[in-house]
């Protein structure tokens, strides 16, 4: 029931069902879920963790207020940091301990997979998934600074691996999309047993990405509107020329 509830409190506040600067209680936020408020009081200090909501009072809390050019910075930078570890750790070489971790994600997201279709229960599922591969990447680096930078990072709404949420673009949409997403993590654990530093960080980075573009193309087709002014006149940095999109 946690799993369900956090993610549904998630979608609540992506779609603005719960605006930034609303109150929140245990309460009111139990008798409108229609739900005891055992699990509600469990989840709450979770989203004020992850950045979701803001701690008021003794036993309160507020909705977070975020801007996407916040969501979309945050984004930008953990693909910068998380591609130099990726660039890291392929150059100096990954112990077989952790080629094997990263394996071990690889046929857990495989799992997910061969039904050819998601369910609910899937979303949390991959996030885990996503999130112990990202992490154990960061780890690698044996870097304090690194680390520290990160976690800052994936404190914002939205931008943290664990973070999945896609019940505005339907499993069959979100089927598609993770299953693109998976064969990223293919394609990196190659480069980095191959000790390929150069492609490791490129598909790391095109990897964040991907999730930069599907959140904002969430929002806006919850929205109904353009792309936020942030997202149409960021320039882009120069890239090398986009390889094979990756298979899982």
């Amino acid at each position: 029931m946690k799993g369900s509830l956090e993610n549904t409190l998630k979608e609540m506040i992506l779609r603005e069902e719960l605006r930034p600067g609303e109150r929140i209680t245990e309460a009111a936020l139990a008798d409108r879920l229609g739900v005891s408020r055992t699990p509600v009081r469990n989840v709450l200090p979770r989203l004020a963790a992850e950045g979701f909501l803001q701690p008021v009072g003794k036993r309160g809390f507020v909705v977070a207020d975020f801007g996407e050019r916040e969501i979309y910075d945050a984004l930008d930078l953990r693909s910068v940091l998380e591609g130099w570890a990726a660039r890291s750790l392929a150059e100096e070489g990954a112990s077989p301990e952790i080629l094997q971790q990263l394996e071990d994600c690889l046929a857990w997201g495989d799992r997910l997979f061969e039904k050819h279709h998601l369910d609910l229960d899937d979303e949390r599922e991959y996030g885990m998934m996503n999130e112990r591969f990202h992490q154990l990447v960061i780890d690698a680096c044996n870097s304090t600074l690194l680390r520290s930078f990160i976690d800052r990072l994936n404190n914002v709404p939205f931008v943290a691996p664990s973070v999945i949420v896609f019940d505005q673009v339907g499993l069959r949409a979100a089927f598609n999309m993770l299953h693109r997403a998976h064969g990223f993590h293919h394609a990196i654990v190659d480069a980095i047993r191959k000790r390929d530093g150069n492609r490791a960080e490129f598909l790391f980075r095109e990897h964040a990405d991907h999730q930069r573009v599907s959140m904002f193309e969430r929002r806006r087709a919850n929205q109904g509107d353009q792309p936020p002014a942030a997202t149409r006149s960021k320039p882009k940095r120069q890239r090398k020329p986009k390889a094979a999109e990756p298979q899982a």
